[in-house]
């Protein structure tokens, strides 16, 4: 029990932290619509589920995690976050007001808006080598301590919170008084989604 909260508290303080996830929802909340912004989620969860699975194979198969996968996720992470980076500043030079990115997607093919939303958001828990070491250590805690069943539900259960915690933000953040402030500093916003994913690029590179 006294684990399970430690892993509680340390995982919810992980989410109240603002990471790569939260800029890019907010880039694709300020960019497309609530909508949009939800697949990015859909596909940040996934990106947790497929990370926490590979820790767990990598366990059971090596019998330790592999870190030549910590090496290449590093690197695959910088180049995201630069492009992540790259975005937001050509996105911030030609900001254009709430209204009038909403004209725009109409003409757009929600089907590839979607998609492309869902794959950043995979690309980005993916790519970012903090979710894998922030899950290697808990996973090495509970491995040996819980059942197969018990480590299921746990893997479940964090999953499904960060799930839960992005949704909740995207639902805050999109209603009609936050869009509102976010068309009157929509530049502002997206040259500091910018140097925040540049910021994540440099942590990486020293690190």
């Amino acid at each position: 029990m006294e684990l399970f909260l430690s892993i509680a508290i340390t995982h919810f303080i992980a989410l109240l932290t603002p990471g790569a996830d939260f800029f890019l929802i907010l880039k694709t909340l300020m960019q497309s619509q609530k909508r949009a912004a939800r697949f990015t989620c859909a596909g940040i969860a996934l990106g947790n589920a497929i990370i926490l699975i590979s820790i767990y194979l990598s366990l059971f198969i090596i019998g330790q995690v592999n870190t030549e996968l910590f090496i290449l996720m590093k690197w695959l992470g910088v180049v995201y976050f630069a492009y992540l980076a790259f975005q937001c500043f050509r996105l911030a030079q030609s900001a254009q007001r709430v209204n009038q990115l909403a004209e725009q997607r109409i003409d757009q093919p929600q089907k590839h808006a979607y998609l492309k939303a869902f794959l950043s958001g995979l690309f980005s828990s993916l790519f970012n080598p903090k979710n894998l070491m922030f899950y290697s250590v808990l996973v090495i805690l509970i491995y040996p301590q819980y059942s197969f069943v018990q480590n299921a539900l746990l893997c479940f259960w964090m999953v499904g919170l960060v799930l839960i915690w992005n949704l909740a933000i995207v639902q805050l953040i999109g209603s009609s008084i936050y869009l509102s402030w976010l068309n009157r500093h929509l530049r502002h916003l997206y040259y500091l989604a910018g140097f925040s994913f540049l910021l994540f690029m440099l942590v990486l590179i020293i690190y």
